[in-house]
């Protein structure tokens, strides 16, 4: 379903600047075309589902809707399409902070312990400024497995609450806190003494004619023109907690817009006080972070980039601000992790910088869908195995989405179909263990125990703590013994180091006494765990890393295994 392709062009009646504008505006027509290209080639192979607003010098050049609001219902999206925002709500709640700031209703220095006395004693240590940069130490309540539907921020803090001790020293490190942003809006309604969702209506949303945008809270307000969330094979994955200020936003790309140019001017704070939101936090030891007030920042050649993601559930949304060159896009999608975000946002950022851009591959899940409608599975994975190795440029092997295939078929019954599928998983992804923990399952639902122990044992050798599979080789009478890997401190200092995942993610590798840990551009750092001397897992998500040698035997790349593989140079 595709609608509504805007392309926006703007006239002047100045003759002395006639000719001036009419290039100008025809770059903004072949941008507009590109990405429209770009736009429509992601949703013919399954890689978008939404929303998708770009803008240059401050003017809309591309508006579209591409997809369904209601898989069930097959209702098409519209550009006034609402979705639930995920963590790019953090940028309204640190603006929220900023205008009691500016009030002098509360400093950036108070500390956390003035608002919610009933945290333990080292609340004394975290300061507001700590909390809006992640750098507080108060711990992600996800990661405390505190997800429930109906999750409520009493909820949060009641579970925070009970930690004996901050993750680290404020001010220490970076690390990616949702609960920090809850314990913001709590500090919200003290100071304005008024709940969270009317401060922001009042002070934010009608300011600025925000007319669909509204913070989803305990009082579960009405949400119009509402789209639903679902998985990437279209179950349902709809929003279904209750808490503000890590996120509880929805809008629409109509009023992030308008949030977008108004951060231009002072309608809401001075340009002083966004100049400091849109800085990089500067950590104790003098590094800086990359975060800043609700928003991540990247400085290169002069110019400040300021953005921020957000994912839960089925929606995945995405904003970035250019603050010289005043462009901005923004993405809503509401399909799970369907969405190539990764090759969009690369190609949008080569298309408004007037250079060169790629088509993001396709996923090869895409085309053997598309096969089983009118082919039989022989003929399917004959095809497909013949692109593969005739287009590999031109197609992506992704594990994740050919799992989430051979899952539908299992889920229709049609179990050969499956098995099919899942063993072209395993021939194409051969060290993941989520294809072989899948295949396993296949074969158990077919009666094959014999096999499916296989399959089962090599998923648990490449992770070990798929448990999953543990509980099924239990239930089977299998006995698996641990292995207790070890590896030499200068193995692993040969590990530590940045790679290159995209030009603005990078993962870095650490290490504190014996154990590794992963810190991803703006998420949580976290530990890994050793499988063999060079492949470590997370017991966090389902990923895998293995390090890879050149030819002097020096480390030089990891590849990430987590719904398919990506290499990552090293940088540094």
């Amino acid at each position: 379903m595709k609608n509504f392709s805007i392309l926006i062009f703007f006239l002047t009646f100045s003759f002395n600047t006639l000719f001036a504008q009419e290039n100008e505006a025809d770059k903004q027509t072949s941008k507009a075309k590109n990405i429209d290209l770009l736009m429509n080639h992601c949703y013919d192979y399954d890689m978008f589902n939404g929303t998708i607003l770009v803008s240059e010098n401050g003017n809309e050049i591309y508006k579209n809707a591409l997809g369904y609001s209601n898989l069930e219902t097959l209702e098409p999206l519209t550009p006034g399409s609402v979705f639930y925002l995920c963590s790019v709500s953090k940028q309204f709640t640190t603006m929220a902070i900023m205008i009691l700031k500016e009030r002098n209703m509360l400093s950036y220095s108070d500390k956390l312990s003035k608002y919610l006395p009933e945290f333990p004693s080292y609340a004394e240590n975290v300061t507001i400024r700590n909390l809006m940069t992640h750098t507080s130490g108060i711990p992600d309540h996800y990661n405390l497995n505190a997800y429930k539907p109906g999750l409520t921020n009493k909820d949060v803090i009641d579970l925070l609450i009970q930690q004996d001790s901050l993750d680290f020293k404020p001010g220490e490190k970076y690390s990616y806190s949702n609960g920090g942003y809850v314990c913001l809006a709590l500090i919200v309604e003290k100071v304005s003494g008024i709940p969270f969702h009317i401060f922001m209506k009042k002070n934010i949303f009608e300011p600025l004619g925000m007319e669909h945008t509204l913070v989803f809270d305990a009082s579960k307000p009405n949400v119009s023109n509402r789209a639903i969330g679902f998985n990437a094979t279209g179950g349902l994955d709809d929003y279904e907690i209750l808490t503000t200020g890590a996120g509880g936003i929805f809008s629409n790309l109509e009023d992030l817009f308008k949030w977008d140019q108004s951060l231009y001017t002072e309608k809401l704070v001075s340009q002083s006080t966004l100049e400091e939101a849109f800085s990089p936090f500067i950590l104790n030891n003098g590094e800086e972070s990359n975060y800043g007030y609700g928003w991540g920042v990247n400085l290169s050649n002069g110019n400040k980039i300021v953005a921020h993601s957000g994912s839960l559930n089925g929606f995945r949304t995405y904003i970035r601000r250019d603050i010289k060159n005043h462009n901005s896009y923004i993405l809503l999608t509401n399909k799970g992790a369907s969405v190539e975000m990764g090759g969009i946002t690369n190609a949008l950022n080569n298309i408004l910088n007037g250079s060169d851009f790629e088509l993001p591959k396709i996923p090869i899940s895409s085309i053997l869908n598309k096969l089983l409608l009118t082919q039989e599975i022989n003929e399917v994975i004959i095809k497909g195995n013949e692109m593969i190795a005739s287009e590999s440029q031109k197609y992506v092997v992704d594990e994740m989405g050919i799992n989430n295939l051979g899952y539908q078929l299992l889920r229709e019954n049609n179990i050969e179909s499956a098995l099919e599928i899942f063993n072209f998983n395993k021939k194409h992804n051969p060290s993941s263990w989520n294809a072989y923990d899948s295949m396993g399952e296949a074969l158990l639902t077919k009666g094959d125990t014999t096999n499916a122990i296989l399959n089962y044992k090599k998923s648990i050798e490449f992770n070990p703590n798929n448990l999953n599979g543990i509980s099924k080789l239990s239930e089977l009478g299998e006995n698996i013994d641990s292995k207790n890997i070890n590896i030499s401190i200068e193995t692993l200092d040969s590990y530590i180091g940045e790679y290159q995942l995209t030009p603005n993610f990078i993962l870095t590798i650490s290490r504190e006494g014996e154990k590794m840990f992963i810190y991803p551009t703006g998420q949580s750092k976290s530990e890994i765990f050793p499988a063999t001397e060079n492949r470590f897992y997370s017991k966090i998500v389902d990923a895998q890393i293995t390090f890879n040698k050149d030819d002097m035997g020096k480390i030089d790349s990891l590849t990430l295994y987590q719904g398919g593989e990506t290499l990552a140079k090293k940088i540094k």
